[in-house]
């Protein structure tokens, strides 16, 4: 079973806003569901971006075409990410 814990979050009215329409286009469960969402796409980039400076520590500092080959491949994964939550809440719709 999921725990979560409740919890009271303030918004900028234009994020709140934004997270709204989101649900009631179709695009989130909820907002609590979103902001999940998001601190989850977050916490998964901050680990990568781990991995990749601990990866430099013990390597070096990747070359230009390594970085680049990095950051493509991020740009993927978010696209990737973006499209699953958009077939999760066609799916839940």
């Amino acid at each position: 079973m999921l725990m979560t814990k409740k919890i009271g979050v303030s918004l900028p009215d234009e994020l709140y806003e934004w997270a709204a329409a989101e649900v009631e286009e179709g695009r989130a469960d909820s907002v609590s569901g979103l902001i999940a969402d998001c601190l989850q796409a977050r916490r998964a980039r901050d680990e990568l971006e781990s991995l990749v400076a601990d990866l430099a520590a013990e390597i070096g500092e990747p070359d230009e075409e390594s970085r680049a080959q990095f950051e493509a491949a991020m740009r993927v994964a978010e696209e990737a990410y973006r499209a699953h939550l958009a077939r999760n809440a066609e799916n839940a719709a």
